[in-house]
């Protein structure tokens, strides 16, 4: 447990070094578009291929379908509410497919993907890979399309994420009786590697102060921060608990769905013409608080 408590300590030094970065370089906005791509596009699905490319067992595969089930599960009733929720609200349609957006898609990979790392290693990397496929799949789906309603654009071309491809690909190779070769192996972990220190600079150096004073002062902000940090949590691990789920059946979606709100929210609500004060208010002050939440949850779930 003293190595778990020492990884945390860790990812909070590095999201204060994050924050020391930016206020002696002033990084600009364009830096932070370029790591965001590169963490995207190439370190998050080296770490993911790496962690998957492990021999074929069944009970990993009867471990990956239960928590698949777990998630899907989850999910489908998180949209069923939305869905109640939009048709009993009378807030405009654009401001509230953007209040739904930020409430079901998380920071999953960033703040996510560390913390389970630091429990389980790559097995909980390989379990969450498999798990925010689910996600993913929303996240490019559903969830965009929640920021066109209302909004006088297009409907959202199909995205293919590289991390969906690389958990689509990690689980062929799972399945497969096949391993990468060595060479190919090391590249990919050396890589995946650069995710989590980096994924934990840049959000450090996102969290500058007078957008933090912005969102403590909105009440919806809060709300929606809230019901992913403490709601999501506080309903499903106890849910899993009565079906008799235990260990990382319980710790892994739990985790998951109690991570902030994703960090491309605020780019995308631009992107659709939604309000991306809001949502970059959301994303700072969610991500803030989960420095709280997600440790207090690990110890509450895995003492």
């Amino acid at each position: 447990m003293s190595a778990l408590y020492a990884k945390l300590l860790a990812m909070l030094l590095l999201l204060l070094l994050g924050q020391m970065m930016q206020q002696r370089l002033h990084l600009p906005e364009s830096f932070f578009d370029g790591a965001n791509s590169l963490l995207i596009r190439i370190t998050l699905p080296a770490m993911i291929l790496a962690s998957m490319d492990t021999p074929f067992s069944y009970d990993r595969l009867k471990t990956s379908l239960h928590l698949l089930l777990i998630v899907s599960v989850a999910f489908a009733s998180v949209i069923l509410t939305l869905e109640l929720w939009r048709s009993r609200s009378c807030t405009t349609s654009k401001a509230l497919g953007l209040y739904q957006y930020l409430i079901l898609v998380g920071n999953t990979a960033f703040m996510g993907y560390p913390i389970i790392e630091a429990i389980y290693g790559d097995e909980g990397v390989f379990y969450a890979s498999v798990c925010n496929l689910i996600h993913n799949l929303i996240t490019f789906s559903y969830a965009v399309s929640l920021l066109t309603r209302g909004a006088d654009t297009e409907s959202p071309r199909r995205t293919a994420s590289a991390c969906l491809i690389a958990t689509f690909a990690g689980i062929s190779l799972f399945l497969l009786p096949v391993q990468l070769p060595a060479a190919l192996h090391q590249a990919l972990d050396w890589v995946g590697s650069i995710t989590i220190p980096l994924c934990l600079l840049c959000t450090g150096a996102r969290l500058n102060s007078s957008t933090i004073l912005h969102a403590i002062r909105s009440g919806p902000v809060w709300a929606v921060s809230l019901t992913r940090l403490l709601l999501f949590p506080i309903i499903l691990a106890p849910v899993l608990l009565l079906l008799n789920f235990r260990g990382m059946m319980i710790v892994i979606p739990t985790v998951l769905f109690a991570t902030p709100a994703a960090l491309t929210a605020g780019t995308f609500a631009q992107q659709y013409g939604c309000d991306a004060d809001f949502a970059a208010s959301t994303v700072m002050l969610s991500n803030l608080l989960a420095l709280l939440t997600l440790p207090l949850l690990v110890v509450l779930l895995h003492p």
